[in-house]
């Protein structure tokens, strides 16, 4: 990987305490760093020797804290003698000072007025861009922690709900009356209603535990990059000026000055990232998903109830899920596309190897943080609509609201009940459009149109999202959509069993089908993220190699590099292919398209 490929995002998992502690050393360093140069004006005017106290002075601190600018507060690996190209590049100039001590005494006003208070000016600037990073951090984990005690909350009202259902049950045993009877399926049913919120709270911790470990957190880390390779590229400017200023005094230490602007030149902001990333990349499991615990003494699974009435309830939720759904949407993607043009527009100034890179970086972090708020909404009613329409598979998810209203007369006995009835209704069309976009969005990966990760390589993917597999026959292929499998051969499940009996996994051999009886999987259990659609089969996909206009109105029109759903195969030998582009359906010839 290339440095200007190198992202802390992609390469730290859940690093944001060392990144945090590393980057402030950085600015804490700026301290020193100005220090160095008010002092040396001083000193300056007293002369060489003064001078060359205050050099021996800042080596004995760079040597102190030369392991924690290079490599952070607590690396995965000890550096030795190893030091970050900004510790080198300090080295150098310290070196060089050194040797032009008798020279110093004319530029100490300039060294105060044009170093030291540009130095403190990037120090506050990258102090409050550092700040806001945080504040947007301590917002996401508290938020993910409101979620975890939200799911607390859900189960200890839904071992509430057993509680009560378990003692309605003992009292039937008892009397086997009709009132006890109605009474414990009164009992059951908000037990049942207070599972599903259970499952559904437990769906969104786990979702939003994933939008934080990858999306969230990587996002921050890599704006944490950008504030200190900012920092860096300043420094390097800084740096370079007070040079110059030497330069403009002493023509005699012109040849030093230029080594200390060789080392400057080498020291990409990017060097000091790919060290600090050698030595503090480490081992890093993601936190395991949250998992439905049933009851100690209700023996239950982590399926949502959906008969009636229960049903009812998830429609209603549904329902809300949906219209919340399609706001959020909408809001998530305005914030994304503001973001965006805020980020283009902050890499088209210029401005963040300026003293006015903070501007438009504080514009962006403020974008970022609403994006994340908005997507966390997002994604709350994307995994509602999920978990309930996988669950109720092909049932009807209409929603139907009664309200009821009652007129009193002004008799003591003239009292009438008015019933209205207000029917909401999402129809089935509309219903599977938002199912198959949510589901097209959804993932560990969040890699859809609301992903935000830059520099994303299939490298950066963490591998505890992979599921592996252990072949435990041998299968050759019988078809172009089947791979081949040795027996005891590890695979790469690429998509789990539908129902089909079949399982895409990635072998030796290529990518492709193989028998699911055939397979033993071998990776840990992950929680209810999002339940698969029952009854759904696998959609399989063709590519256009030509046009074609349809001629008749069973007929589609297609374009070279389309891809299309398979409706139907050629089976009768027609040369026809019945598929759907764009949620039209219709024919298009056979030779026109290849399996993809």
């Amino acid at each position: 990987m290339s440095l200007e490929e190198l992202s802390l995002g992609n390469e730290l998992k859940d690093g944001f305490k060392t990144t945090n502690k590393w980057v402030s050393n950085g600015i804490n360093w700026l301290a020193d760093i100005q220090e160095f140069y008010r002092e040396r004006a001083t000193i300056e005017q007293e002369y060489s020797a003064r001078l060359k106290e205050l050099c021996k002075k800042h080596f004995d601190k760079k040597a102190k804290n030369s392991s924690h600018l290079s490599v952070g507060d607590e690396p995965q690996i000890t550096p030795g003698s190893l030091e970050s190209a900004s510790v080198v590049l300090w080295t150098d100039v310290l070196t060089q000072t050194e040797a032009i001590a008798t020279e110093r005494d004319k530029f100490a006003s300039e060294l105060q007025s044009k170093i030291c208070q540009n130095l403190a000016s990037l120090q506050v600037k990258s102090e409050k861009v550092a700040r806001q990073i945080g504040a947007i951090n301590e917002f996401l984990v508290a938020e993910k922690k409101a979620t975890e005690d939200e799911v607390a909350k859900a189960k200890k009202h839904y071992d509430g709900l057993c509680q009560k259902t378990e003692a309605a049950r003992q009292r039937t045993e008892k009397s086997s009356g009709e009132k006890y009877q109605q009474k414990l399926h009164e009992r059951e049913v908000d037990m049942n209603i207070g599972k599903n919120h259970y499952l559904i709270r437990l769906s969104i911790a786990n979702r939003l535990k994933d939008k934080y470990y990858f999306q969230d957190l990587p996002e921050l880390l890599d704006y944490f990059q950008d504030l200190n390779e900012s920092r860096v590229a300043i420094l390097n400017k800084l740096l370079k000026n007070a040079n110059i200023i030497e330069r403009n005094f002493s023509d005699k230490i012109k040849e030093l000055l230029f080594e200390i602007d060789t080392t400057i030149e080498q020291n990409n902001p990017k060097l000091d990232t790919a060290m600090f990333v050698k030595h503090n990349a480490a081992d890093w499991k993601e936190p395991p998903d949250f998992l439905f615990v049933p009851c100690d003494f209700w023996h239950d699974d982590e399926s949502l109830i959906t008969k009636e009435p229960e049903l009812t309830d998830l429609k209603k939720t549904l329902n809300a899920s949906l219209n919340a759904y399609a706001s959020a949407k909408e809001s998530t993607l305005l914030a994304k596309q503001r973001l965006e043009e805020a980020a283009e527009a902050r890499k088209a100034s210029g401005d963040s190897t300026t003293l006015k890179f903070d501007a438009k970086l504080t514009d962006a972090l403020s974008l970022l943080q609403k994006f994340m708020r908005e997507d966390s909404a997002r994604v709350k009613s994307e995994v509602e609509i999920e978990v309930i329409q996988n669950f109720a598979g092909n049932k009807d998810l209409s929603y139907v609201e009664t309200k009821k209203e009652k007129k009193h007369g002004f008799g003591l006995f003239k009292s009438s009940k008015h019933e209205q009835t207000q029917e909401i209704v999402h129809d089935g069309q509309s219903i599977h459009t938002v199912a198959s976009e949510v589901t097209n969005n959804s993932g560990h990966g969040l890699a859809g149109i609301f992903s935000l990760r830059r520099n994303t390589t299939s490298a950066s993917k963490s591998s505890s999202a992979e599921t592996m597999a252990r072949a435990l026959y041998p299968y050759d292929a019988a078809g172009d959509d089947e791979t081949s499998i040795a027996q005891g051969e590890d695979l790469e499940v690429l998509e789990e069993d539908d129902g089909s009996g079949w399982t895409l996994v990635k072998s030796q051999k290529g990518s492709g089908l193989v028998p699911t009886s055939y397979i033993e999987i071998t990776s840990k259990k992950k929680g209810p993220s999002v339940p698969p659609k029952r009854g759904a089969r696998r959609v399989r996909y063709l590519e256009a190699l030509y046009d074609y206009n349809a001629e008749e109105d069973n007929e589609l029109t297609i374009r070279a590099g389309d891809k299309i759903a398979l409706v139907q195969e050629d089976t009768d030998g027609s040369g026809w292919t019945e598929g759907e582009l764009n949620g039209k359906k219709g024919l298009f010839p056979t030779a026109y398209a290849k399996a993809v």
